[in-house]
């Protein structure tokens, strides 16, 4: 299950109720974690001591903002198994975020003493230490013992966005799945450009006849003119699927597209300003492709933008990017700010 920072299938246990938590799994990978709650909740409810099924709800309850309560559920995993760094670190996450360095930085040294390089740790335990001047040395996991006890547990850490005006960690998070442009987009303009480029072929000729150059002139004149309009096609053929797409992370996705003036773009998930659109014309129905239009909100701007992800895969897989990135995008919405603020 693609997840928030994580994959809840890579901790699945074998005494996982298979049913209950694949098919939870399968609502969250589409981008739908509270209809996956309930699942988890029943799973639990008949085996409370699955730490995959415990895990995967701590995730989904992330996912949909009840952060204190997946905090509860990150401790639960790791009075369990102290040596569940992936819960360890998603722990030190929310605790990150809710300004809670000390007890952050506990959580990262669980997954630094377990895992050395997973992910970002080291540098988010250095962001955490800084602050309080904490050098604490990497301990290893207890193998027992009393539960984990952090502060009081209190809902609603920061948005990204104030994360990153407070200048705070925020990254872009993990990376996702990554789209490219489909050749197969541009079989109708090729075919349209053929049929233009054999025309003009035929029609030139004639059109030529009563002039001095002759026509056969003409049909080396317009043979160059048509047909190299069309080659130009192939080259765009060869050249776009390795230069136009997308790469999805957790906060964000970083947009590419051009050649000749090359445009590298990277958007917030929270700098969307609404549901992202699905594109097709007449032409794409041919090619069994379809693009992706997202509208965003300059960072600081009132103005919008609009950015398309153009031919990145068929209808339903392009309808599947676009259920992801909208659930992605409401958590994180912030509003344009108006011309008085």
């Amino acid at each position: 299950m693609a997840t928030q920072g994580g994959n809840m299938a890579a901790s699945s246990a074998d005494g996982a109720d298979g049913s209950w938590y694949e098919r939870a799994s399968e609502l969250h990978r589409r981008g739908r974690p509270e209809e996956a709650l309930p699942l988890l909740e029943e799973l639990l409810r008949e085996e409370p001591g699955d730490l995959a099924g415990r895990y995967a709800l701590g995730i989904c309850l992330t996912d949909t903002g009840r952060t204190a309560e997946a905090q509860v559920q990150f401790r639960r995993v790791l009075d369990d198994d102290p040596r569940h760094y992936q819960a360890a670190y998603r722990l030190g996450r929310l605790l990150q975020a809710d300004a809670d360095p000390a007890n952050a930085a506990e959580a990262y040294r669980k997954v630094l003493a377990v895992a050395p390089d997973f992910r970002d740790t080291a540098t988010r335990l250095r962001a955490c230490q800084d602050p309080v001047g904490a050098t604490a040395p990497v301990a290893p996991p207890p193998p027992g013992g009393p539960p984990v006890v952090g502060r009081a547990l209190t809902p609603g850490p920061p948005t990204l966005r104030s994360q990153s005006e407070s200048h705070r960690v925020a990254d872009r998070g993990r990376p996702g799945m990554s789209v490219r442009f489909k050749a197969r987009h541009l079989l109708i303009t090729i075919g349209k450009r053929f049929l233009i480029a054999a025309v003009l072929t035929l029609a030139v000729p004639l059109l030529g006849r009563e002039s001095l150059m002759g026509p056969a002139a003409y049909l080396l004149l317009g043979g160059l003119v048509s047909w190299g309009f069309f080659l130009a096609s192939l080259v765009l053929l060869l050249v776009r699927p390795r230069t136009d797409g997308a790469d999805f992370y957790e906060y964000g996705v970083d947009v590419k597209s051009g050649f000749v003036r090359r445009r590298v773009q990277f958007i917030w998930y929270y700098q969307i300003v609404e549901s992202p659109g699905y594109v097709r014309t007449l032409g794409t129905y041919l090619t069994n492709t379809a693009s992706l239009s997202l509208r965003y909100n300059e960072a600081g701007a009132s103005s919008t933008q609009t950015v398309e992800l153009t031919g990145i895969g068929t209808p339903k897989q392009v309808q599947e990017i676009g259920r992801y990135v909208e659930s992605r995008t409401f958590p994180e919405r912030h509003v344009v700010r108006g011309p008085w603020t």
